[in-house]
């Protein structure tokens, strides 16, 4: 039996709401969001080009089942990767996410240093969450994991993750699980905002980006 219309309706803006709620934080305070994205606007299989507001840049990506997939290509020998552009300081992603059969994904930021070299990443597999800081880009690209938290991730679940950049603090917190670390780079402004999918099937749903402002003692 298909959905009642009102009720797919009433899912798709209970879905908008859920997105850009003020997300609960530890080290800052939300402050304009910036971009929230439901992902429930079905988009057939694209390589290069705009899905929902985003900028597909390696991999092949689509909406289908409220819910944007991200597939690594083999051409590519490359993670897929899905953009959004912007500019901040202190800044806040949150997000929910399903591993499926992916290997890892990553949730990224990129400066606003032409060509927008890398700043730092969350990556999130089966068994581990950890945290990087990064400079350069492509070839040049330089990565230092500073904090891992090995733990259980369930592959065919949904999970929620915010990401709290403030000053050189960075704060990643996957459903209850905590990894933090402190860095110079986290300082630099942000440009670029990544989903980031190594393999197939990862998925991910309402993603937004908050402007931050550190929390007063």
């Amino acid at each position: 039996m298909k959905p009642h219309p009102i009720l797919i309706l009433l899912f798709c803006l209970a879905s908008v709401a859920n997105a850009q709620t003020p997300p609960k934080t530890s080290i800052c305070q939300p402050g304009e969001v910036i971009v929230s994205t439901p992902f429930d606007e079905p988009t057939p299989p694209t390589r290069k080009g705009a899905i929902n507001g985003w900028q597909v840049g390696i991999g092949e990506w689509s909406v289908k089942d409220s819910a944007l997939h991200g597939d690594e290509l083999a051409e590519n020998n490359h993670p897929s990767s899905c953009t959004y552009r912007f500019e901040a300081t202190d800044m806040i992603i949150t997000a929910q996410f399903r591993l499926g059969t992916a290997t890892q994904i990553a949730f990224a930021c990129r400066d606003t240093v032409p060509p927008n070299n890398h700043l730092g990443r969350t990556f999130i597999s089966k068994d581990a969450i950890w945290v990087t800081r990064m400079s350069g880009i492509s070839k040049t690209t330089k990565s230092e994991k500073l904090a891992e938290l090995k733990t259980p991730i369930d592959p065919e679940a949904w999970h929620t993750i915010t990401i709290e950049i403030v000053g050189d603090h960075y704060r990643a917190t996957v459903d209850d699980h905590v990894v933090e670390a402190h860095h110079e780079r986290y300082k630099d402004a942000k440009g670029i905002v990544a989903l980031v999918n190594k393999g197939q099937g990862a998925q991910f749903r309402n993603v937004a980006i908050w402007h931050a402002k550190p929390s007063r003692p």
